[in-house]
């Protein structure tokens, strides 16, 4: 079975850089390559997120309105360089940690584990 943290590091990373990819290119007109810049990863990568190729669980996410306010404010921070690396990698933890309060890992680990259900493996 997957532990949470490989189910954050497949599934739900992968969805937070597209949702930041999108807005990067969308709301602060940036090219891929800028925002792949920003976002440490490659243009392809952000070329895979614009065309929705990568980051399956976006939808998931999208629907937890206080996950998406933590992603978009942590995007803005970013592009206006009101944080630094250890700040960014702390948001992102406090990301993966309201993942694992909304018990979306559970239901990741029920998709994949349907036997599991109901999935607890997240501690929460």
């Amino acid at each position: 079975m997957k532990p949470f943290c490989e189910v954050i590091t497949s599934s739900v990373l992968p969805a937070v850089r597209s949702i930041m990819a999108r807005e990067l290119l969308t709301t602060y007109k940036m090219t891929q390559q800028e925002a792949a810049d920003i976002l440490g990863i490659t243009q392809a990568a952000v070329s895979q997120y614009s065309r929705q190729s990568r980051g399956s669980k976006v939808k998931m996410l999208e629907s937890q309105k206080s996950l998406m306010k933590m992603i978009d404010l942590l995007t803005k921070d970013i592009v206006d360089k009101k944080v630094n690396a250890r700040e960014i990698n702390k948001r992102f933890c406090d990301i993966c940690k309201k993942v694992r309060e909304a018990h979306l890992i559970c239901k990741m680990h029920e998709d994949i584990y349907p036997s599991i259900a109901p999935c607890r493996e997240c501690g929460c």
